[in-house]
């Protein structure tokens, strides 16, 4: 019997979905994130306003894409903002911060992806890292300044 044609992707998500689903030691996205909340530190709106306002050197890093920074009006409008998209910041991030020491508080729209972006420069040694959990969404519901 011939087997009906499937795109390649589709193919390869129907080969592996059922045998995921089976594989012991692989977790959802949802379980992979609350497990990163346990390691990672938040901080909300005010604080972070605080923060960038008391201390220059920290890095803002916005994990969004540029298209993404586009399509949801801007970025956070502050000295320290740099855009590093979660696909290259354990490529990227040596060149923006070359102290182990140094504060990032990372941020995304809505709090996912930077905070696993937070594990993953803490697992690479970072020590000062935060995670501005509700995001430029939240920043700019609050009438911050955008850029």
């Amino acid at each position: 019997m011939k087997k009906p044609y499937l795109p390649a992707a589709l193919a390869a998500l129907a080969l592996t979905q059922p045998v995921l689903a089976d594989v012991e030691g692989v977790i959802s996205s949802g379980e992979w994130l609350k497990a990163a909340h346990e390691h990672v530190t938040d901080i909300d709106t005010p604080s972070l306003k605080k923060l960038l306002v008391s201390n220059p050197g920290v890095v803002l890093i916005d994990v969004r894409t540029p298209s993404e920074i586009r399509s949801m009006g801007g970025a956070i409008d502050a000295p320290q903002n740099i855009n590093v998209p979660r696909g290259w910041l354990e490529f990227r991030i040596e060149n923006r911060a070359t102290s182990k020491d140094t504060p990032i508080v990372l941020y995304c729209g809505g709090g996912l992806r930077s905070t696993l972006a937070a594990e993953t420069l803490q697992k690479m040694g970072y020590t000062q890292v935060k995670n501005y959990n509700e995001g430029f969404l939240a920043w700019r519901k609050a009438g911050l300044p955008v850029k």
